[in-house]
């Protein structure tokens, strides 16, 4: 059973196999995988909670449906332990509220239409045999909120959502980690055979590996031992209106494709975000959400699924809920997952873009992998090395989400 505690006096081990470092859930999830690989491991967290940052900000869904056969591979994986994780964990009494009704990508263009023909069939290919093409009347046979423009739509049964919260602590219950709480890591501390220990200000936790998992706060862990991996900050917003019966409890997660505003049940009511332009940011402990967001968010829902434009009209500031975090992104959207460069001992699970909460047990199982055996994986699709190999930089790489 894992231990969660803020460490006293001589509360922080002197020494572990693994340190990670970051109490968000790819780091309570890396902690779980590594310990199940017989790891003795050490979480720092710099907060008063485990997951309290950019995994609380979350909308807390989940899917297959992606583009990449190394996603698709990683994203089924995770499902996987999802729909068996009390068992998974070990916790019989941990309840994830897992979700299961689906996610619905809608298209009101032809060309939309013709790019998910192609993604079906790629995904397919690569395993997903389980996502349904739909044409516009269909879709609205399956979905009568979906509006008269929609022209085609793909849906997979097992896509879904689920309790970030739950989620976290319960990879870290199920695992032998300790996870210390209020214990900000400082510093890496390398010699001749490379990583030697981590800093804190409660002191000194000695180690042959260390496992960056810090989210926000992940490029900056990175620097201090000279690595700069092209990590970005971009802020993401929700709204949660509540008492909306207008919504149906049954719906799936819809995303706009053309667009990409989504929304999906949530509190009697629903979830709504939208992916809008941002300026890259620095971390920040607290991320604002501006008041507009929710009638901009609302607009952009309501284009394919008319019901939201009656919900604007009526909606009471008092059912209006904003929340914000930050995405820690990379320049191709996939996560680095893997030792890092040229440090021995040092690896990274981190820039998942979005994704971590979906990718968490499929990227810490690979990542765990990793630590056991650093050749394990020689066409690693996630290792960082990759931004060198195309010319990437983090000055000159533009990014479009």
């Amino acid at each position: 059973m894992g231990r969660i505690a803020v460490p006293g006096a001589d509360g922080l081990p002197r020494s572990a196999d693994v340190v990670v470092i970051g109490g968000g859930i790819i780091g309570t999830a890396t902690a779980s995988f590594a310990s199940r690989a017989g790891f003795d491991v050490v979480v720092l967290e710099r907060r008063d909670g485990l997951g309290t940052l950019t995994t609380a900000a979350s909308l807390e869904c989940f899917r297959a449906q992606f583009d990449e056969a190394e996603n698709i591979s990683m994203m089924q994986e995770s499902i996987a332990v999802f729909e068996d994780f009390a068992s998974f964990v070990g916790v019989p009494d941990c309840c994830i509220n897992l979700h299961q009704q689906g996610y619905l990508f809608l298209t009101a263009e032809d060309s939309g239409a013709d790019a998910m023909s192609r993604r079906v069939e790629h995904q397919r290919c690569h395993g997903l045999t389980d996502v349904v093409l739909l044409d516009g009347p269909q879709t609205r046979h399956n979905f009568p909120f979906v509006g008269p423009n929609v022209v085609a739509a793909t849906y997979r049964e097992r896509d879904g959502w689920l309790s970030a919260h739950e989620l976290t602590q319960g990879f870290a219950q199920g695992s032998s980690a300790l996870f210390c709480l209020r214990t900000a890591a400082s510093g890496i501390r390398l010699d001749a055979q490379g990583v030697a220990a981590v800093e804190t200000a409660r002191g000194v936790v000695s180690t042959r590996c260390v496992v960056v998992a810090a989210g926000p706060y992940s490029k900056a862990a990175l620097s201090w031992v000279g690595l700069d991996v092209p990590l970005r900050l971009l802020r993401r917003q929700r709204v949660v209106l509540t008492n909306l019966p207008e919504v149906p409890p049954d719906a799936p997660m819809t995303i706009d494709q053309d667009t990409g505003a989504h929304w999906r049940p949530a509190a009697g009511g629903a979830a709504l975000g939208w992916a809008l332009p941002e300026e890259p940011g620095e971390p920040m402990e607290t991320v604002p959400a501006e008041w507009t967001f929710s009638s901009v968010a609302l607009e952009g829902v309501s284009r394919l699924v008319p019901f939201w434009a009656q919900v604007g009209d009526s909606l009471a500031r008092d059912s209006v809920l904003l929340s914000a975090g930050q995405y820690t992104c990379t320049p191709d959207h996939k996560p680095v997952i893997g030792p890092c460069g040229s440090v021995p001992g040092l690896y990274a699970n981190t820039g998942y873009s979005g994704h971590r909460i979906m990718a968490s047990a499929g990227g810490a199982r690979r990542l765990a992998d990793l630590i056991a055996d650093p050749s394990a994986d020689p066409e690693n699709p996630f290792r960082s090395e990759r931004f060198l190999q195309q010319g990437w930089s983090a000055c000159a790489e533009s990014l479009v989400l």
